[in-house]
């Protein structure tokens, strides 16, 4: 019988091949073997299928459960049933529900054009071997096929990511945040997920969560980073724990050959993390109980991080309004009350004050017995004093006020915490969580030996080899070669994805069925060597791709990020490593002050130090002797206590300062450049930035929000005092440490209350809108929020903006001024629009003002008032812009000036 057209099976066996004739006749089936007898069989013992649908096994991979079949020769699909034949010669028939067949998602012409492009780089970048031959090329060269199912599929061809169909109920055996918590949830249910790791996050604790979850699931994981100490950071934390028997270390040739070499045939005692299925599931009933009220608490506790970093902020602000007040006015006699007031009913009197004084008159007794009404204030006398005394005490009240409600809702939430007995809550919900992955582990290893696999099983069989070991730990080039061709894990976690290159990246994505990458763009990206960059954009420019594609400029993450718009991210927000003035620079700099720093500070804290080395020309080339010569007489032995265990790390840009400073022997001090620490940690940093001038790659922000961020105590920052590094990155890390370090107060203008006129400008906007009269403020209104879209482009992120700051708290030292000038700016009704300022150190880069047109144009004596404004400003070098509401492309010019100036 022709087996390439028919399949007859005999009591469910295949029988086509022995079989000479088969008909139907008289109710029973009539078969001849061979030349040989007849038989007849009854019509439920027979089947017969002709005319099968035949797939090209080149463009086709057969699935058998998850592990894909290998030397498959012929794909035979009839009714039913799928004959395979091997190129062994070997043939048999599996029921269409045992199989999966896959078309190459490379048929689609957009998927196979990027997928060619990725080949052409694969000849041009990366590590070669010993024959001068890319690794990478070699890889691809062996990826003629690309599952549909696999997320390389999705990342050749974007279309809407998947969703899990499965609701997991997570559990978190490692501990857990908030934020973790979330990117553990996104992880598990959607396709591609991205997890944001700024320093100190945590992301090693989501990751080995996301594994946990998997391995309850019967998922399969390979952890992958270009880094081996990221992958080896899982591996120890897994040891550390006692379950380090779930995951198998590959990767290159001689981690396999280690790894195989190493295997016992025994299992850890896990007779301790037996549990009864009642036991089970009653534990896991009680863990999703108490997980709810961990997120209360949880929540609160991040609250009372805020409270505190708010508390830090306002204490040092309010030491420079302290020098204000005491500079420019003489205690005023506080006003009494019949309510008790806070800070908020202090801003809304200090509102409702300013109008009177708008009014260019003096407060009648209806505006006291308003007052009085609404305020509570039955001082009369206080009015005696003069405008400027009384808003003066208002921001002085308003300060204070702050300061103790921040004391007590921080006091509060501590109380309710400690009540709670959160820490302890925590830790009993994660050894919970531990028992229940254990009790899983147990019953997945009941068997009391284990299997030992050779070389041969991970191609030849690897679904068994993953079924012992889920976890696969490898480097992000490795992976393909750890597994048998075709093979899909159920997930891939890329770490250090800001260091994986788009070529590499692709290659682990092939592996699997779904994605988590894990990094951070304000971090160090992989390096692209100047003649890579010129011969990757050539070919790049031969094909219609993204930008997102655009090899020299994205790593993996950004280009997952800028393909999918859909894609889940989760910033990891809460921060445990550094001293929250240390982490704060970073934070305010890079992360828009979304990170929350859970680490603790005391009033005596000096974590920020920057020592500035006489003027001249002290770099030669890549190193700077004078800084050593800091760094060896004055910092080692001033700020390093020998009597304590602290550790100590010296770090700079370049690799040669680090040699020099290698050579001078220290003891129990790990020099390296920035590049060479990134994923560490020292309770005292060292930065020497080397140059005489900052230079593109010393100021790169991704290097500096490294070397800061590595700092747990103390960050000891050593520059070259030269004026032209002000505007930069390196130069708002000095305003930054000068600012908290209270050390700007010789400056001739004062630094912008940030805190005090953020709620200010807040207010105000919000009562502006339910005045009846709100024509003078309506273009005001206008170019506040064409204010706020240009701030929030990134590269004006670490500026922000007040409405209304007067001019006299803007310039300290009047001396410029004349007499008319000087009466001018101190008048309390002088005030600018709008300032925008530093973040790091609170300082005016800008004043705008905005010029109604019927107010200004037609009004002689604005006119002249804004003419002085303007010569008052220029005297003390703060910028000014004026915009005319009958005028337009404000964004534009608003733009344009900060550049100017930044630049």
């Amino acid at each position: 019988m022709n087996t390439d057209n028919n399949l007859i099976l005999v009591k469910g066996e295949d029988k086509t091949e022995q079989i000479s004739r088969c008909e139907y006749k008289n109710g029973k089936w009539q078969i001849q073997f061979g030349g040989g007898k007849t038989f007849s069989y009854s019509y439920s013992n027979v089947e017969r299928f002709n005319n099968p649908a035949i797939h090209d096994p080149a463009e086709t991979v057969v699935y058998h459960g998850d592990e894909p079949l290998s030397g498959v020769q012929k794909i035979m699909v009839f009714k039913y049933h799928i004959r395979i034949c091997f190129a062994t010669g070997y043939k048999k028939v599996y029921s269409k529900n045992e199989l999966k067949l896959e078309q190459s998602c490379l048929k689609n012409a957009d998927a196979h054009s990027c997928f060619v492009y990725l080949k052409q780089l694969s000849d041009k970048v990366g590590i070669s071997n010993e024959e001068g031959k890319s690794l990478l090329s070699e890889q691809f060269k062996k990826l003629t096929w690309v599952s549909p199912s696999s997320v390389l599929a999705k990342y050749l061809n974007p279309t809407k990511l998947d969703k899990s169909e499965a609701e997991l109920i997570p559990i978190f055996p490692f501990g857990f945040n908030l934020s973790q918590k979330e990117a553990t949830d996104n992880a598990l249910s959607q396709q591609i997920s991205v997890i944001e790791g700024p320093p100190g996050t945590g992301k090693t604790q989501t990751i080995l969560n996301i594994i946990a979850n998997a391995v309850i699931n019967e998922k399969t994981v390979a952890v992958v980073s270009n880094n081996n100490s990221a992958t080896s950071n899982v591996l120890e934390k897994l040891t550390k724990y006692e379950v380090d028997l779930i995951a198998a270390y590959l990767g290159n040739k001689e981690n396999k050959d280690r790894f195989l070499a190493e295997q016992t045939q025994t299992y850890p005692d896990m007779t301790a993390w037996e549990m009864s299925s009642d036991d089970y599931d009653q534990l896991r009933t009680t863990l999703q109980e108490r997980g709810q009220e961990l997120n209360a608490m949880l929540e609160a506790n991040n609250k009372m991080a805020v409270f505190k970093q708010e508390l830090s902020s306002l204490s040092v602000e309010k030491k420079y309004f302290d020098t204000y007040y005491k500079e420019t006015n003489e205690d005023s006699k506080p006003y009494r009350s019949l309510y008790r007031h806070s800070s908020e009913k202090v801003m809304a009197l200090w509102i409702d004050y300013q109008r009177i004084i708008a009014e260019d008159r003096g407060v009648t007794v209806k505006d006291k017995l308003k007052y009085l009404l609404r305020y509570g204030i039955v001082s009369f006398s206080f009015y005696n004093n003069t405008h400027d005394k009384i808003i003066a005490f208002f921001q002085k009240q308003y300060y204070e006020y702050r300061m103790t409600e921040l004391e007590q809702q921080i006091n509060k939430l501590s109380e309710q915490l400690q009540n709670y007995q959160f820490d302890k809550a925590m830790k009993k919900y994660s050894e919970d969580s531990m028992k229940l992955f254990k009790a899983k582990l147990a019953t997945r290893y009941i068997t009391f030996t284990r299997p030992k696999f050779t070389d041969k099983s991970l191609w030849q069989d690897f679904r068994t080899f993953n079924k012992e070991y889920p976890v696969i730990l490898s480097t992000t080039h490795s992976l393909r070669s750890c597994a048998s061709a075709n093979y899909l894990f159920d997930y891939v976690i890329m770490d250090e994805a800001s260091q994986v290159d788009i070529v590499t990246g692709a290659l682990a994505l092939s592996c699997a069925k779904n994605a988590v990458i894990v990094g951070d763009l304000k971090q160090l990206p992989n390096v692209v060597p100047e003649q890579e960059k010129e011969e990757t954009t050539l070919i790049f420019n031969k094909f219609d791709l993204n930008n997102a594609y655009h090899y020299a400029n994205n790593s993996i993450l950004s280009s997952v990020v800028k393909l999918f718009g859909d894609v889940p991210k989760t910033l990891l927000k809460e921060h445990y490593r550094c001293h929250p003035k240390i982490i704060g620079f970073c934070n305010q700099k890079f992360y828009n002050n979304q990170l929350i720093a859970l680490t603790d500070e005391a009033d005596r804290d000096r974590p920020l130090v920057a020592y500035k080395t006489v003027k001249g020309n002290h770099a030669r080339g890549k190193y700077n002797q004078r800084q050593i010569d800091v760094i060896l007489e004055e910092i080692l032995p001033n700020h390093v206590d020998k009597n304590k265990e602290q550790s100590v790390g010296i770090i700079s840009p370049y690799r040669l300062q680090t040699e020099k400073l290698k050579a001078a022997g220290l003891e129990n001090v790990e020099i390296d450049t920035v590049h060479k620490y990134q994923g560490r940690e020292k309770d005292i940093i060292i930065l020497t930035t080397v140059v005489n001038e900052v230079n593109e790659f010393v100021d790169n922000a991704n290097l500096i929000n490294v070397a800061v961020s590595r700092a747990v105590d103390k960050l000891i920052l050593v520059v070259s005092d030269n004026e032209k590094n002000d505007n930069s990155n390196i130069g708002d890390l000095i305003r930054y440490i000068d600012y908290n370090n209270y050390e700007i107060i010789d400056s001739e203008i004062y630094s912008v209350f940030d805190l005090l006129y953020q709620n200010y400008s807040e207010k105000l906007l919000a009562s502006m809108k339910h005045r009846k009269k709100v024509s003078q403020y309506e273009s005001e209104n206008l170019i506040n929020a064409v204010i706020e879209k240009v701030l929030d482009l990134p590269e004006y992120q670490n500026l922000s903006h007040v409405m209304h700051q007067p001019l006299k708290m803007l310039i300290r030292n009047a001396e410029k001024l004349n007499d008319d000038e000087c009466r001018f700016a101190m008048n309390v009704l002088t005030h600018t629009d709008f300032v925008i300022f530093n973040k790091l150190n609170k300082m005016p880069i800008l004043v705008v003002e905005v010029d109604g047109y019927a107010y200004h144009a037609n009004n002689p004596k604005q006119l002249e008032r804004d003419k002085m404004k303007d010569i008052i400003l220029e005297k003390y070098n703060i910028p000014i812009l004026r915009l005319k509401t009958n005028e337009s492309g404000e964004e534009r010019r608003l733009r344009t000036k900060l550049s100017q100036i930044l630049n």
